[in-house]
């Protein structure tokens, strides 16, 4: 039967998979309908479908069989022999126990043989009620029958032997357990023996034939699998050759035409499918690709020029932006200075004395004199800014405690009721060396940043030190402080940090006062704690002095 079921199959898929590919090589010039290859891969696919469909289910019938031989085992041979081993276990009890009812010396012992004689006997009613429930051959149900008969007659001669051992007859109990009780028992259970063989050796053949039905199973999937390959092979290979190697070409010329070598060969440009597309528009490619390579000599050219323009125009609008924020910002400063005085000369209800004038006007003629050197400060730093830094410092010798005091009196000046500290140590110097409008700048940054971020009446000390070396300048407040994460980019061009969004600024004034720091070879730097204060450290070397 197996070898009869194989054949067909085999011979089917042998005339199958020979044909095939001669029909697929000859379709493209014979059948103009199957010349597209979205065409001929769509086919391929159905044939990849069908294939995988007919594998499946020829292996599910084979697995379907093969399931229904392991069924009959587990089913059939191996639920006969549990259930002939426990009917064998249960009639050796039963003998056993009438083997009790013989030996019992008191009423209870002989009371608790007969409660175990009539719990086997409903045992072994249902063990035999299970086993005629299950499938059996001619042979095992004579058996069966044969066993069944000599266990009733064995069942009636037991009775009559506890019948004998209750009426305390027991020799003649004991006489008839060994005669004919015997006799009967060991005829049911030479039959139950002879049918629990015959079950044994119904198994064995049973798991032989199991064996065999799953080696047919396997030899037939495999052939299935191995036809199958064949197939997908040759699928394969029909892809590789129409489809997969001309894309393959055509790709490798168009790196090449990518690649600045247009002069090359495009095949395949006369196939009238989609890869003879394919082949045409790389042709087109190719000759944009040599238009373009001229073009792009002629653009060059122009591009330099514009360049240079964008960047000239890119550096004149960063220089525009740069001075209008330094002018915003610088001005405000001395212009706070005119109005305050210009304001309490207003307010006076008496004409002032000559001395008080004379004040007030000097004072507004020193801002003034303050913006102008602002102006021309923020010519210099739009040069700075340019990258021209070696022609801005103009280095004098002048007093640094002046300077100092100059910028404290001019912010006093500038804000209500400021509370600023000045203290010089003993070993500070007197005169220094250096671009006195820059330093002037730099300190009025820093003292007009702390008065600002604080509070009203807080203190702001300005404290002087120095050595043979160096001069040390610090500000300190105690304000609202820098946050963390901005002091990586305090000194940075336009920024600010994120605690000042309500105050107004521009974000150069720190820039510029490590851009000036820097052009004295000295350092700045700060120590703050945000919601208690900031103090800002500027460190000047003492350069030689003019002679």
């Amino acid at each position: 039967m197996n070898h009869s079921t194989r054949s067909p199959l085999g011979a089917t898929a042998a005339q199958s998979a020979k044909p095939a590919p001669r029909r697929l090589a000859r379709l493209p010039g014979s059948v103009p309908l199957l010349r597209p290859i979205r065409v001929r891969l769509s086919l391929v696919f159905v044939l990849f479908l069908l294939l995988v469909f007919g594998v499946g289910a020829f292996g599910i019938n084979r697995l379907s069989h093969f399931h229904s031989v392991s069924a009959q085992i587990s089913g059939r041979w191996l639920q006969s022999n549990r259930i002939l081993g426990d009917l064998n276990n249960y009639i050796s009890d039963y003998r056993a126990t009438e083997a009790d009812t013989l030996i019992a010396v008191s009423r209870t012992d002989q009371r608790a043989a007969e409660r175990q004689v009539t719990s086997l006997d409903e045992t072994i009613a249902t063990v035999a009620a299970r086993y005629g429930k299950i499938e059996h051959d001619p042979a095992e149900l004579e058996l069966y029958q044969r066993f069944a008969r000599q266990w009733a007659e064995y069942r009636v001669l037991a009775t009559q032997v506890m019948t004998l051992a209750r009426s305390s007859d027991k020799a003649a109990a004991i006489a008839l357990y060994h005669g004919d009780s015997h006799h009967a028992f060991d005829e049911a259970n030479a039959t139950l023996g002879v049918l629990t063989e015959h079950n044994v050796a119904g198994a064995t053949q049973a798991t032989e034939h199991e064996a065999r039905a799953y080696l047919d199973a396997w030899h037939l999937i495999a052939a299935a699998i191995v036809v199958s390959g064949c197939l997908v092979i040759a699928a394969v290979g029909y892809l590789l050759k129409a489809v997969s190697n001309p894309i393959a070409a055509l790709v490798e010329r168009m790196h090449r035409i990518a690649d600045n070598d247009p002069r090359v060969d495009i095949p395949g440009a006369g196939r009238q499918d989609e890869i003879g597309d394919i082949a045409r528009a790389v042709v087109r490619f190719r000759d944009n690709t040599l238009e373009l390579e001229r073009s792009k000599a002629a653009l060059a050219a122009q591009t330099e020029v514009l360049q240079e323009l964008l960047e000239n125009e890119r550096r004149t609008a960063e220089l525009q932006r740069n001075f209008v924020s330094m002018a915003s910002h610088e001005f405000r400063t001395p212009l706070n200075v005119i109005d305050g005085h210009a304001q309490r000369l207003v307010r006076m209800k008496e004409a002032p004395g000559a001395a008080v004038l004379a004040e007030r006007c000097a004072r507004i003629r020193a801002a003034v004199l303050r913006m102008t050197n602002l102006i021309d400060h923020l010519l210099d730093s739009s040069q700075l800014l340019d990258g021209s830094r070696l022609k801005l410092l103009r280095s004098t010798d002048f007093s640094l405690r002046l300077l100092l005091h100059e910028v404290c009196e001019m912010h006093r000046d500038s804000w209500p009721a400021p509370v600023i500290e000045e203290i010089v140590d003993a070993d500070a110097p007197e005169i220094f060396h250096g671009d006195a409008r820059l330093l002037f700048q730099v300190f009025s940054n820093l003292l007009g940043n702390a008065i600002k971020y604080s509070p009203a009446r807080s203190p702001v000390t300005v404290h002087t030190s120095g050595n043979a070396d160096a001069v040390c300048i610090s500000v300190t407040d105690h304000g609202i402080g820098i946050p963390e994460k901005d002091l990586d980019h305090l000194f940075e061009r336009y920024v600010r940090g994120e605690n000042v969004a309500g105050t107004v600024g521009a974000g150069v004034g720190l820039y510029l006062v490590k851009l000036a720091v820097s052009l004295h070879q000295g350092e700045v730097s700060v120590t703050t704690r945000q919601g208690q204060g900031s103090c800002f450290v500027v460190r000047l070397p003492r350069l030689a002095t003019a002679s």
